[in-house]
């Protein structure tokens, strides 16, 4: 348990009693009147604060449920990462991996194949984005 003091984001009282607002976790209060007196200059930073917080959370989770289906049917094998990156490639860029052939194929769910793929389409954008600003900034350029 930490005994750090936090100065209220209000008054600037500081105490290791305070509270933090639970929404975003970024600010300190006194109590429910400092609360108050600040929400409306606090307000739209801490709805955006907390989306993010949310993002992450959600980001997190469907990481580890990859992770999950990964290990559990085998997807990193070398066998397996050939048929997935196959697959990928002989489908068109607006067509997509059918998620129920996909499950077929690996003998899983329909709704683990669609979290499979879900999070490989988040990877190849990531790396699409990287890639473009990397060559953008003359990075890659002979």
């Amino acid at each position: 348990m930490s005994t750090a003091n936090h100065q209220c984001a209000a008054c600037g009282a500081e105490s290791a009693s305070i509270k933090r607002c639970v929404s975003c976790k970024s600010v300190w209060y006194c109590g429910r009147e400092c609360q108050v007196s600040d929400w409306q200059s606090h307000k739209a930073k801490c709805k955006a604060i907390a989306a993010d917080i949310a993002q992450a959370d959600s980001h997190e989770i469907h990481k580890k449920e990859f992770d999950r289906i990964r290990t559990q049917y085998g997807l990193s094998t070398p066998e397996n990462a050939e048929k997935i990156a196959n697959m990928l490639a002989e489908t068109g860029a607006n067509e997509g991996v059918s998620a129920p052939k996909f499950a077929e194929m690996f003998g899983m769910s329909t709704t683990e194949a669609v979290v499979f793929l879900e999070w490989i389409k988040v990877g190849i954008k990531f790396k699409e984005e990287t890639l473009d600003t990397a060559k953008a900034a003359g990075f890659g350029n002979k």
